[in-house]
């Protein structure tokens, strides 16, 4: 059987509401709340799906470089059409709740690196794989002004400006998890920025931002 078709009876199977178009059946939409549209492209399927978020006017919205599944597509094995379908309204989901999902075991290892550094701040993106905060990347070399926060997203902290990686991550030696001016301006580069500040533990000492600066909920899953 073609494997297009298999994917085609697997969404079926799951989202019976899905409206499958064209002459193949390989080009589908999907209803979600408030009346946008997923549209996901698989006539060339195992090469890289295409998916767009339709609003009500009729503009299309790209998912390729905020959806994992499609951002990292080389990756073996291939993913199916389902996962991506589940990973993009996990993402719209948390969107709506303002929800960040955090998996446990990065979170503990952000945790160990905070302590050991400590008092030394830190300062680094993350990385969003499956809706799901579980990737960070360090600054290949320090920044030239360690008192400025602004200063790390600049050239001079050797960060990648790949937008594909969500998430800014600042440590609070301080124990102070107030926000000011020049962190307001961090917030607007990327979908969130997460704080964790001494004695750098799981309970009271993270807050994640938005990029208006509106406090986002932070959930750890295992």
């Amino acid at each position: 059987m073609d494997i297009r078709k298999e994917e085609f009876l697997k969404i079926i199977e799951k989202y019976p509401n899905a409206i499958f178009l064209g002459e193949q059946n390989y080009l589908l939409l999907l209803k979600i709340n408030g009346g946008i549209l997923l549209e996901i492209d698989f006539n060339k399927y195992p090469k890289k799906v295409k998916a767009y978020l339709i609003n009500d006017k009729g503009q299309k919205f790209k998912l390729g470089r905020v959806v994992s599944s499609l951002r990292d597509w080389k990756q073996i094995p291939t993913p199916s059409i389902l996962s991506v379908i589940d990973e993009i309204l996990l993402l719209i989901e948390t969107l709506k709740m303002n929800q960040i999902l955090i998996k446990k075991e990065f979170l503990d290892g952000l945790i160990d690196m905070c302590q050991k550094q400590h008092p030394l701040k830190m300062r680094g993106i993350l990385g969003v794989h499956k809706g799901v905060v579980s990737e960070y990347i360090l600054p290949s070399r320090p920044c030239s002004d360690v008192s400025k926060d602004i200063i790390f997203l600049g050239t001079a902290c050797s960060l990648p400006l790949d937008f594909a990686y969500e998430g800014t991550f600042i440590s609070r030696p301080s124990g102070d998890l107030s926000i000011n001016e020049k962190l307001t301006e961090i917030f607007k580069r990327r979908r969130f920025t997460m704080l964790l500040a001494y004695p750098y533990n799981r309970s009271d000492s993270i807050k994640c931002f938005d990029t208006s600066g509106a406090n986002l909920e932070h959930i750890i899953i295992n």
